[in-house]
């Protein structure tokens, strides 16, 4: 009797959460035509009628084309501001970083630039006397714990095993949502061409002592020849939890760190990851070999002799480094980094992202950087509500025929608000893509070749203009992320 292949399950992602309001256009912007009426309206009741018609509308029609309209993503009023922060940066010098002895950053250590610059390692020992190193951030409360983690996902195995896999990492996601203190949760998987060194080791081991010469030549010139750039791929998982200030002065967060990272290593192997805490000496080794590739023969010498490196978070940095409009330069490199513009508009399959996960002959070093950001489960369930009932106003206010995408947005919203009513959580998703080459190689090459691989995964990426040192920061996923930072463009428009 032959069993029927189970087919794969088609998933789909929910539109970006928007409010709109009148004429389709956002809450903002209709915020802003309204407070302009009532100011036409304040200024006719002055007397003032000429000022209302050659001040009031032509600078609210002004301000609301600003903040209403978008370019690849972006509104009017964030280009500027972007625009505007890089002249002054430029202006004043600050787009080149240069540590070490005879810099200016205090105490002449090599600290990591940027959003990283104030945050701090701490090392406690969970349940199992394991240790594990949290990146902290004391001005925001955060403190973010690393797991390493190995993929065992392209081992063979049926349909329905991967479908279970699949719904165990949606479950893991789930759990972190429900605790309700998770800020972000950040996936880096990491390609990198091997040094050999690995291979090598393990050679050397499995030879035995009376072994004959002949054999034993074999086998180290066949491990020579196979090790030689043979892609390696790393991957860590970095969970950002928000705690109180007491928490923060005492350092008793390791302490409740400690309990949770057992559990959370232990149920991601149901989803095919093998996690352990990333200890102190890792972490490090693994930052500053993305800003500085080249010492990353030497950390795995120290790594195969048992030896530590002792290189502090304070020196994990780059010795130089520029930020310049379209790549970023750090220690004889250039990256560039993606931001997801648009995400996959129809149904896919689990393996979307492999095409962009995979080592790849052209781009041998990149990082893909998924982010999760969950809603509490109390707020999640309110915004579905809000949406939805949105999306039934935009789609019934016309008498005339209603359009396709006010249909599908509605269908989108009945689906999330059914879905938060059977358990599921809500969170919102980003993917950040960075890819380093030498400073000799063709750049636009590679950058055709990720955009290429972002177009087969049904994934839009743009490059991160005048941002590019932050997009690499958020690769290295170590807790730091855009949203939430300062920003008045934020105020004055939507995220996307």
């Amino acid at each position: 009797m032959i069993e029927e292949q189970e087919a794969p399950i088609q998933y789909a992602l929910g539109e970006p959460a928007r409010r709109t309001g009148l004429a389709g256009l956002s809450m903002r912007a209709t915020v802003v035509l309204a407070c302009g009426f009532g100011a036409f309206l304040l200024f006719q009741l002055m007397g003032l009628g000429r000022y209302a018609f050659t001040v009031v509308i032509p600078l609210t029609f002004a301000v609301t084309a600003i903040i209403s309209i978008r370019v690849t993503g972006r509104s009017l009023a964030q280009y500027v501001q972007m625009m505007w922060q890089d002249y002054r940066r430029r202006s004043t010098g600050a787009h080149i970083y240069v540590s070490g002895g005879l810099s200016r950053v205090p105490g002449g250590r090599r600290r990591l630039p940027g959003l990283l610059a104030r945050t701090e390692t701490k090392v406690g020992f969970d349940s199992l006397g394991r240790e594990f190193v949290a990146v902290l951030d004391r001005p925001r409360r955060e403190a973010t714990v690393i797991l390493d983690i190995i993929f065992t996902g392209q081992t063979a195995m049926t349909q329905a095993e991967r479908n279970a896999m699949t719904a165990d990492w949606s479950r893991w996601l789930a759990q972190l949502s429900l605790s309700g203190d998770i800020e972000q949760i950040v996936v880096v998987v990491a390609t990198r061409p091997g040094s050999g060194s690995l291979v090598a080791n393990e050679v050397a081991d499995i030879i035995a002592d009376g072994a004959p010469e002949i054999a034993r030549r074999v086998v180290l010139e066949a491990a020579a020849v196979i090790s030689v750039a043979r892609p390696e791929v790393l991957g860590h998982i970095a969970i950002t939890v928000k705690y109180d200030s007491t928490s923060i002065k005492d350092d008793s967060f390791l302490n409740q760190l400690g309990t949770r990272i057992p559990g959370w290593a232990s149920t991601l192997q149901w989803a095919g990851m093998m996690a352990t805490p990333l200890s102190c000496d890792g972490l490090v080794s693994r930052i500053h070999s993305f800003y500085n590739p080249a010492s990353e023969p030497d950390f795995e010498r120290l790594m195969l002799d048992g030896v530590g490196h002792g290189l502090e978070w304070a020196d994990a940095g780059p010795s130089v480094a520029e930020t310049l409009a379209g790549c970023y330069k750090h220690d004889g490199v250039q990256s560039v980094t993606w931001e997801m513009r648009e995400a996959p508009r129809s149904t896919f399959e689990d393996t979307l992202l492999q095409s962009l996960i995979v080592p790849h002959d052209r781009v041998v070093r990149k990082r893909v950087a998924l982010c999760y950001r969950p809603f509490e489960a109390g707020v999640g369930a309110s915004r579905v509500e809000a949406e939805h009932r949105d999306a039934m106003v935009a789609a019934n206010s016309s008498k005339k025929i209603t359009s396709a995408t006010a249909e599908i947005r509605l269908e989108h919203t009945e689906a999330a608000r059914r879905a938060q009513a059977r358990g599921a959580q809500l969170g919102r998703f980003s993917l950040f893509v960075t890819a380093t080459v030498g400073q000799d190689e063709d750049l636009l090459r590679v950058v055709h070749d990720v955009e290429q691989l972002g177009a087969g995964s049904s994934i839009r990426l743009r490059p991160m203009r005048y941002q590019q040192d932050v997009g690499f920061q958020i690769t290295c996923g170590v807790g730091q992320v855009p949203w939430r930072k300062q920003s008045t463009s934020s105020v004055a428009s939507t995220s996307s």
